[in-house]
């Protein structure tokens, strides 16, 4: 069967997700299997790797579509993606643009699942931000920033420490990252914390506290708080949830 009909038939909201993403100019769209061959694109994805046509690139792999250094990140994603992570959120990397020069851009990830909610593809957006890569060096200590606090989040954090460390004043800091990113340091902090403890929620059983304490939060209430604030729910619900999955 055509890797892309099976999809929709194994997910049938994936089609909605074409049409809806086909004629966005500057965000690329795709959805991958768990071996990781593209299934579907949208034509700002197609423009990116020299290609016409969806079909052309059913069945192909990111290392076939993109340079090497590229195409083994997005693997490390999908791979997280599928090991049990919810989502990847306002990831800043290097993607080709349509000239084939480099350029940032701003990636979401999320698992698609079917009706017994097995995860079975991966859809993903990956904005354009219309800067180059070698225009603009800030984008890098920011790329810096971020990934000494994925790294470092469950140690106590100073921002403008770490802001320093970057080679950036906390003003210019923020003011780059809440125009990228539409988000603030302490504010991606938190979520990156709050990710880490809802992997602990699904694959441990320990105690809130425990948990509230590995991920950085200085005590479970606060933990709690902010983990409602930013799911939407409680960390009980969320635990239930997993398990009933």
């Amino acid at each position: 069967m055509d890797l892309r009909l099976e999809l929709l038939k194994s997910a049938p909201p994936a089609e909605a997700m074409e049409q809806l993403f086909e004629g966005l100019k500057d965000v690329m769209f795709s959805i991958k299997d768990p071996q990781g061959r593209y299934l579907s694109a949208n034509r700002a994805f197609l423009l990116r790797v020299g290609l016409s046509e969806r079909k052309e690139i059913i069945g192909k792999t990111s290392r076939e579509l993109f340079p090497t250094t590229i195409a083994m990140g997005f693997e490390r994603q999908d791979r997280e993606i599928l090991e049990g992570r919810n989502f990847i959120s306002n990831l800043l990397e290097v993607v080709t643009n349509p000239d084939r020069t480099l350029g940032w851009y701003i990636t979401d990830k999320v698992p698609l699942r079917d009706h017994r909610h097995q995860s079975i593809a991966i859809a993903s957006t990956t904005r354009d931000l219309k800067i180059r890569a070698e225009d603009d060096s800030e984008m890098a200590r920011i790329v810096k920033f971020v990934s000494v606090m994925n790294q470092q989040f469950s140690e106590p954090i100073r921002i403008s420490k770490l802001a320093k460390l970057s080679g950036m004043s906390l003003v210019k800091l923020e003011r780059r990252m809440r125009a990228i990113m539409s988000t603030s340091p302490r504010q991606l902090l938190t979520r990156i914390r709050v990710e880490a403890a809802c992997e602990e929620l699904r694959s441990t059983s320990k105690q809130f506290c425990e948990i509230a304490l590995d991920c950085g939060f200085c005590d479970q209430p606060t933990f709690c708080r902010q983990f409602k604030n930013l799911t939407g729910m409680t960390a009980g619900n969320y635990r239930r949830q997993a398990e009933i999955r």
